[in-house]
């Protein structure tokens, strides 16, 4: 595994990925191809897959669900998961095949729990994330997550959790907004467990663009939790993102390079850092004006704004606790 960013890809045709790869592949180590469930065994999308690895890039598939059963990972499908790894096997193991190395499994609410979410007013969320705290289905959820992992890990593949970040908010030990976001992350043998400090959705959040202090805050807590699995995903790049309005993307390269650079500085290697989405960088530029001079490591104060907005999030984490 060389130490190069990694990249998401979604929104993108096989035959644009596949155009794209002479000219991104150079400056990346790793590629997640989006995959929806409803085409597994394309002979398209496994030729893909198969070039991207000619090209020298680890491949990770991103699987994902029709909109209506959820699209992203979660409690809300949980019971589908093993299914869909024997599937991914099945689909490696035949003649044609893809060939990749592991599966990122994107957790995040259901599609019309997100979408409730986001288009909340800020005073409605606890009450929303109340309703989805049950322990009991949140336990039954994460025993079908670790089923699957097992399957992964007997076909000699890695498994890899992206998740948000608010989830480090949480007290050690407590899992509420892991529940309330029906999101199973800890107590579970990811390879690697990163997670998405997308600019664009806090500043659409909080009003305010952090910049690479809110990134090193959470790099070093998941550093500090997860060790050398820890990993971080950065966004957004130009181009469509499911979840999230227009506006509000990096600027310019020397805006993303000084989170690359933060996220480093915490002990993030490049190999376990992805920026989000490879739509977005051919439109802006490439791969190669976004990501072809990595910063040396920086350690960025901590901003005032930064901590507010955590000790707020820790706030929403201990009174869902007590209201639950």
């Amino acid at each position: 595994m060389t130490d190069k960013p990694g990249v998401w890809v979604e929104f993108l045709s096989d035959p644009e990925v596949r155009s794209a790869l002479p000219a991104v592949a150079p400056h990346l180590g790793r590629i997640h191809l989006s995959i929806s469930t409803t085409r597994f065994f394309s002979d398209e999308f496994a030729a893909l897959t198969r070039q991207a690895k000619e090209c020298g890039l680890d491949v990770y598939l991103w699987p994902l669900f029709p909109i209506e059963r959820g699209y992203w990972l979660g409690e809300h499908n949980a019971a589908e998961l093993q299914e869909v790894m024997q599937g991914l096997l099945r689909w490696r193991d035949a003649p044609g095949g893809p060939s990749f190395d592991g599966v990122s499994f994107d957790l995040e609410p259901g599609h019309a729990y997100a979408e409730r979410l986001r288009t909340s007013k800020l005073h409605r969320l606890p009450t929303l994330l109340i309703e989805h705290v049950d322990p009991a289905a949140f336990e039954r959820a994460r025993l079908l997550f670790a089923r699957a992992l097992d399957t992964l890990h007997q076909g000699q593949l890695r498994a890899h959790a992206v998740a948000f970040p608010l989830v480090l908010d949480d007290a050690p030990g407590d899992r509420v907004l892991e529940d309330a976001l029906d999101t199973p992350v800890s107590d579970l043998d990811w390879d690697e467990v990163s997670f998405m400090v997308y600019q664009t959705a806090f500043t659409q959040l909080a009003g305010l663009w952090f910049g690479p202090s809110l990134v090193a805050a959470y790099a070093q807590a998941a550093v500090a939790r997860f060790g050398e699995r820890a990993g971080l995903d950065l966004g957004v790049v130009g181009g469509p993102a499911l979840g999230l309005d227009a506006g509000d993307r990096y600027p310019d390269p020397t805006v993303l390079a000084a989170d690359l650079a933060a996220a480093h500085g915490a002990g993030i290697p490049y190999a376990q850092i992805r920026v989000y989405g490879l739509a977005g960088l051919l439109e802006e530029g490439g791969a190669g004006r976004w990501l072809g001079q990595l910063p040396p490591c920086a350690t960025p104060a901590i901003s005032q704004e930064t901590t507010g907005l955590r000790a707020g999030i820790q706030a929403l984490s201990r009174a869902l606790k007590a209201a639950t």
